[in-house]
Formats: structure tokens, C-alpha cells, sequence
């Protein structure tokens, strides 16, 4: 295997193993509350060491970010040396998994030269695997394409947001949902079951995994100004500060009229 490959065999293997690990114990771990006041359980422990010593063994040389242990000394020379960096997200949706419910899932995304390059992210409850490389993307192993023209008005899609949304934002979108992961948000965004996905708060880690099917579909991933997202900005594991607004170029001005943030 040459260096600028990615065994996608071994990243869905690690995606559904990790998912096992998680699901084996859903609904029987408490949550402690860290000082971002985000949730985490020792099952986010277990799953990202797994995971961190499959990459590691894999590709020694290869630097990781994961949202417990942060970011590992090759970060910085991925920055500098056009290595690959593995983004890992343990669990997504900490809050539903360990309420018992059923959106939440782990996430990897693979940055190269700080680009979205290859990332998966695995469902296992529903046992739903989305992955993609930046040109093609697949929901299991079924491509994946986005149809189109998108109809804001249908009434089965919907804007993802997150679950305080109504603290932070007016929206005047008829149909919004918040499922608990933001990672799934993205995933529905990619299949067309959602017309956008609206984030506040999230890091690199959140988006990284569906940021390469995102971009094998046409999807847009902009600041809610309009400004650009670079993620390479964020290989430090610093937070995202501006919300982000998911979507299709076709729809994002309109849906970007519909969405104001609250003066404070």
C-alpha cells in the first residue's frame, strides 16, 4: 500500500468494532461532566483507546486528534509536513448514548496537507455506516447521491440543529430537529433526509468524519456569515467559535435568510 492510500477496509473495520465496544454497554455508564460542561463516560475512554492503538499500530507515522486524549505530538508535523492526521469523535452523541437512545455513533476523519481526505462515520444501533474519500460517498456499501434540485418545502426534510438552538438562534424554518449527534445531523444532510445542519460549539473531531462524504455529495460546509471553514485551523483541537451552517450551495442562501443569532 503506497503512503497516500488509506486501507478503507481497515477504517470500517475499526468504525464497527469501536461501535460494538459502545453498544455493549449502552445505557449502563453515568456521565461526568468535564470543564467544557460536555459529557463523558468511560465507554468515550474505552472506545478511543481502542481506536487509538488500531491507527497507531496501523500507521505509526500517521499524528491523531481525539476529542478525550487531544492532540498527539505528530499534529503539529502534519501541519508542516503534508502527513495524514485521524480525527476521532469516540462517541457522538455522548448525552443520547448514555440515555439509552439511539442516535449516536463513532466518527474517524482523515485530514491530509489539513484537508478532508478520507472518514466514516458508524451508527450502531441502526447499524448505519457512511464513508467517503471527497469523491465518492457511501451509505453501507450503496453510493450515495444527492438528488436534486432539494425542496425546502417537502415536509419530510428538516434542519438539523443543536438541542439549545432556541438559546442562541431565531429560526424560522418549519421543521428542525435536534437527534443528538451532530455527526448524523451531517449524515442526514448527506443522503438529503435533512436540507442543512446548523452547529454551534463543535470541534474539528464533530465534522471530520462526514466532512469527505459531505464533499463527494456537493455539499457546502460554510461559516453562518458566509465565510469559508478551513479545518486545518482546527488540528490543534481548539474549538470552532462561529456556527457553522451545512448545505447544499442550491439552498444555503436561502436557509442562511432563515437562521439569526440572538443579540446579548
Amino acid at each position: 500500500m503506497q503512503e497516500n492510500e488509506i486501507d478503507f477496509n481497515f477504517l470500517k473495520t475499526c468504525l464497527r468494532e469501536a461501535g460494538q465496544i459502545a453498544l455493549r454497554q449502552r445505557g449502563q455508564m453515568t456521565a461526568e461532566i468535564k470543564a467544557d460542561h460536555t459529557p463523558v463516560t468511560e465507554v468515550d475512554r474505552q472506545v478511543e483507546e481502542f481506536l487509538v492503538w488500531q491507527i497507531s499500530a496501523r500507521y505509526p507515522g500517521h499524528a491523531i486528534l481525539s476529542e478525550e486524549g487531544g492532540a498527539s505530538a505528530a499534529v503539529q508535523q502534519a501541519q508542516s509536513d503534508s502527513a495524514f492526521a485521524w480525527v476521532i469523535d469516540p462517541i457522538d452523541g455522548t448525552r443520547a448514548f448514555a440515555s439509552g437512545l439511539p442516535v449516536w455513533g463513532v466518527s474517524i476523519g482523515i485530514l491530509r496537507d489539513g484537508k478532508p481526505f478520507a472518514g466514516g462515520l458508524y451508527l450502531p444501533v441502526t447499524r448505519e455506516l457512511y464513508w467517503g474519500n471527497g469523491r465518492e460517498a457511501f451509505y453501507n456499501d450503496r453510493p450515495i447521491r444527492l438528488a436534486l434540485p432539494i425542496d425546502l418545502n417537502s415536509p419530510l426534510v428538516f434542519l438539523g440543529v443543536p438541542s439549545n438552538f432556541h438559546l442562541h438562534f431565531l429560526i424560522t424554518y418549519p421543521r428542525i430537529r435536534s437527534l443528538g449527534s451532530t455527526a448524523a445531523h451531517l449524515a442526514y444532510v448527506a443522503t438529503g433526509a435533512a436540507v442543512g445542519a446548523l452547529t454551534r460549539r463543535v470541534s474539528l473531531w464533530d465534522l471530520a468524519g462526514m466532512l469527505p462524504v459531505l464533499a463527494a455529495v456537493g455539499v457546502e460546509v460554510a461559516y453562518l456569515s458566509g465565510e469559508p471553514f478551513q479545518p486545518a485551523a482546527l488540528l490543534d483541537g481548539s474549538p470552532i467559535r462561529e456556527p457553522l451552517l451545512i448545505a447544499h450551495p442550491s439552498v444555503m442562501p436561502q436557509l442562511r435568510e432563515r437562521i439569526s443569532p440572538m443579540r446579548r
